[in-house]
């Protein structure tokens, strides 16, 4: 009996592995294939980049070598996760490298690299070793003219041209010099000029020679203006905001600013301008196709700052409110020390081009160390851009406020707490700074006067001037910016120094003034500490803005002025003084802040080192 069930299970073995064997042995193999698989991957951990060091890059910054090849380079982030190392990227690197100096005229470019690994082989540090070598050197430069061009054209060509004898020769300087001369010539008339160019490179003995053939073509003028893709937008809207008339010279730059004009009306989501070319009249009409946006929009804003803490806005805009491109705005902001609601109506092109009269009406209530109370304010204001830099802007402003708490230092304050003020606001600013957010070149002027009178049933009588001069110059790779404010406040009639309303009253210290005194704090004060304001302002500042890594940066600055009690009063020994550092971080919005300012003679019972956090640049 045994020896049967003997065979027997022998036969269901060779049974199974006959049947079921290739099945079996498939997982298994497959099994072993992903165990191996794995335990490989785990042998090869992944390696990452801990640093890029480049060295012997003088004609090339770092940032123009990061974005030009394909190996990550660390953040300083200490969130971001650094980037994988990858030896064949790097290696391309290399010939991406020498193509980048080959650009700038540097063809004998070397570049190689070296690594080094920590111990376990996770990390490495790149060195990126660079021989830039000598330049070719353009030793002739030929222009020749075909058709009728003007000497001062040629003129305006020569000058213009990047490329210079002398100096190193390069292919992006070259297409760019044919960029500079077709630029030119379309905006004097030129549309379809064509430039041909030669280049011989003797990369031996680095010299190079070039000639350029300027062929300017027909000259051509401005046509009609016709307007095409506008459903509820009318055409006359679209067509004013061009910089040209018929019967002009063509120009590429007035079609450009043309195009700039139309979009900042808000009104559309694009416009393109397309010349249609009149080859027997020679004349260039131009078709300008428009793509309408939604009317009606919603705006939500958040922010933080050491003044006002938490602060946040909604915007509801209601674009070409009954016809004509005006625009109906309703804005709510708020803060700990300010609430605003305000409704404003728009209508541009009052007095041409760059022109808008404006109609608001403001309700707002504030909660800052000087006052608390609510203030109503209607203002009808005519805007007014002009000569490229220039605005301007005159206002008639009705005004009711109720002042709650603040500190007063005379009987007629301690008995004031409603105002009625009715007054004119005029200004003037030129502008010419390349940034508004983050400026590093240019200046800014502007001035202010306001006025108000009894005979306008005001409650005062008082003239408020303000001058306030910025500059910034960019010296290496470092930004010198400054800033100087005066102002005064003088009362007139049968008003005195003191009946001036607080609201009204000049106030400084803070974030954007005086970096070593707290908000409103610089300037007279009471018993109790609370800030009184003056009738004369003098505030300064200078800083040195330096980058340090990526979109960091560093600011070292010197802050100084004060707040007077009495109308043009700006006594040297009242001067307070406030030397401080910062950091930077540049996002989209501006810069985010950081300072911290120390008062070097501030008022007993004022901390001398003052913290602020805030976005943009104090000045």
């Amino acid at each position: 009996m045994k020896k049967y069930i003997f065979l027997y299970l022998t036969f269901l073995c060779l049974y199974v592995s006959i049947i079921h064997s290739p099945v079996v042995t498939f997982c298994q193999e497959k099994e072993k294939a992903d165990n191996t698989a794995v335990s490989e991957e785990a042998s090869e951990p992944v390696v990452r980049i801990s640093k890029v060091k480049i060295k012997g890059a003088k004609v090339l910054t770092k940032q123009d070598i990061e974005q030009s090849i394909g190996t990550g380079f660390p953040s300083i982030k200490f969130w971001v996760k650094k980037p994988e190392f990858n030896e064949e990227v790097l290696k391309d690197d290399m010939i991406r490298i020498k193509r980048l100096y080959a650009n700038q005229g540097y063809y004998d470019a070397q570049a190689s690299y070296e690594l080094k690994f920590n111990k376990d082989s996770t990390s490495v540090e790149i060195t990126i070793n660079i021989k830039e070598g000598e330049p070719v050197i353009l030793t002739e430069l030929s222009l020749e003219y075909g058709g009728d061009l003007s000497e001062d054209t040629k003129k305006e060509i020569e000058k213009a041209v990047p490329l210079k004898v002398d100096k190193n020769f390069s292919p992006n300087g070259y297409q760019q010099t044919k960029g500079a001369i077709t630029e030119i010539l379309s905006n004097e008339g030129y549309p379809k000029a064509e430039i041909e160019g030669e280049a011989l490179v003797n990369r031996k003995e680095k010299w190079a020679k070039a000639t350029f053939v300027v062929k300017p073509g027909s000259i051509y003028r401005f046509g009609a203006v016709a307007v095409e893709g506008n459903e509820k937008v009318e055409s006359y809207i679209i067509s004013r905001e061009a910089a040209f008339k018929p019967g002009e010279l063509y120009s590429l730059t007035k079609i450009n600013e043309t195009q700039a004009n139309i979009f900042q009306l808000g009104l559309f989501r694009s416009v393109v301008i397309d010349p249609v070319y009149n080859e027997a009249e020679k004349t260039a009409d131009m078709k300008i196709v428009v793509k309408e946006r939604k009317q009606g929009s919603v705006k939500f804003g958040v922010g933080f700052g050491t003044e006002d803490k938490l602060r946040g806005q909604v915007i509801w805009t209601k674009r070409n409110f009954f016809g004509g491109g005006r625009r109906l705005e309703v804005a709510g902001k708020a803060s700990f020390i300010t609430q605003r609601l305000e409704t404003s109506v728009i209508q541009p092109y009052i007095l041409g081009r760059d022109s808008s009269l404006i109609g608001a009406l403001n309700f707002q209530r504030d909660d800052v160390p000087s006052f608390e109370g609510e203030s109503f304010l209607a203002t009808a204001e005519l805007q007014k851009d002009f000569a490229q830099y220039y605005s301007s802007f005159g206002s008639f402003n009705v005004q009711f406020s109720r002042v709650q708490k603040s500190a007063r230092r005379t009987p007629e304050e301690q008995s004031r707490e409603n105002f009625f003020l009715t007054f004119f606001n005029t200004g003037l600013e030129r502008d010419t700074t390349d940034n508004i957010l983050n400026p590093t070149r240019g200046w800014v002027v502007s001035t202010g006067l306001e006025s108000s009178f009894r005979a306008l049933l005001s409650d005062v009588n008082y003239l408020k001037g303000t001058v306030e001069l910025r500059g910034y110059k960019k010296l290496y790779r470092m930004v010198l910016a400054k800033k100087i404010t005066m102002g005064v406040i003088q009362p007139f009639g049968n008003t005195g120094t003191f009946d001036i309303p607080i609201f009204k009253r000049f106030f400084a210290g803070g974030s954007t003034s005086m970096r070593g005194f707290p908000f409103q704090k610089l300037g007279p004060l009471s018993d109790g500490g609370d800030p009184l304001g003056g009738n004369s302002l003098l505030v300064g500042s200078f800083e040195v803005r330096y980058p340090i890594y990526g979109e960091f940066g560093g600011v070292v600055f010197f802050d100084y002025g004060n707040v007077f009690a009495d109308e043009w009063s700006f006594p040297i020994g009242g001067i307070k003084y406030a030397p401080g550092v910062g950091v930077r971080y540049d996002t989209i919005i501006g810069p985010v802040r950081f300072d911290v300012g120390y008062a070097l003679n501030p008022e007993p019972g004022i901390r001398r080192v003052q913290f602020f956090i805030s976005i943009g640049q104090a000045f």
